[in-house]
């Protein structure tokens, strides 16, 4: 893959990796993809204060423990740096995501975090890894997580995370968008263990990760 480029497979498996992080009972507070300027390389740098708590070899025995449970990904552990949420590049990270409190990711280019310049960052939503969520989406965040999880490129594509306003959930993968009857506009996703397609009204999803 183009060094240059975080592509959309670099995205999702990131994505996975922090839900399965939180999700595996470590604390986390901002992961966020980073090309750097000296030498054009990509990192997912994962902000926790467990390296402050338990020291660097525990933190990054968790890191690899939940990527085992993620099992074959293109991310593997050296992308992946821990740092504290007291370092300088970290400070900088949360001091934008306080800024930016949306359920959409955020992407800049051409600025110096902490101590290193960087070419391109692309930063997680808080939501991402916060096990509680009060706050649904709204349907036009929902709307545009659709349309970018269609626009993926080719290759083997991840399901996402549906949460509906009944409370129920299923992981599929979107792959239509239109009107339907009464003017409602609806999704149709391939589901995981589905043999047909389901389709879904917009306005019923409260969320899509």
């Amino acid at each position: 893959m183009d060094p240059s480029t975080l592509v959309e497979n670099q995205i999702d498996e990131g994505r996975r990796f922090v839900e399965r992080f939180a999700v595996d009972g470590n604390p986390l507070q901002a992961a966020f993809w980073v090309e750097t300027a000296e030498d054009g390389l990509w990192f997912l740098y994962v902000v926790t204060d467990l390296i402050d708590r338990e020291g660097p070899a525990s933190a990054y025995r968790a890191v690899n423990a939940s990527l085992r449970k993620l099992g074959e990904l293109w991310l593997t552990g050296s992308e992946i740096k821990v740092i504290s949420p007291g370092d300088s590049v970290a400070k900088d990270v949360l001091s934008l995501m306080s800024r930016n409190t949306g359920r959409l990711a955020t992407r800049f280019e051409g600025q110096t975090l902490g101590s290193i310049g960087v070419e391109q960052v692309y930063i997680y939503p808080a939501h991402l890894f916060t096990l509680t969520r009060p706050n649904p989406m709204t349907t036009e965040e929902i709307g545009q997580n659709i349309v970018r999880l269609m626009n993926r490129g080719p290759g083997l594509l991840h399901s996402s995370r549906v949460d509906l306003k009944d409370g129920t959930r299923f992981n599929g993968v979107p792959f239509s968008l239109q009107l339907g009857t009464k003017n409602a506009v609806v999704v149709q996703f391939i589901v995981d263990g589905e043999a047909a397609p389901r389709v879904t009204r917009l306005d019923e999803i409260s969320s899509i990760l």
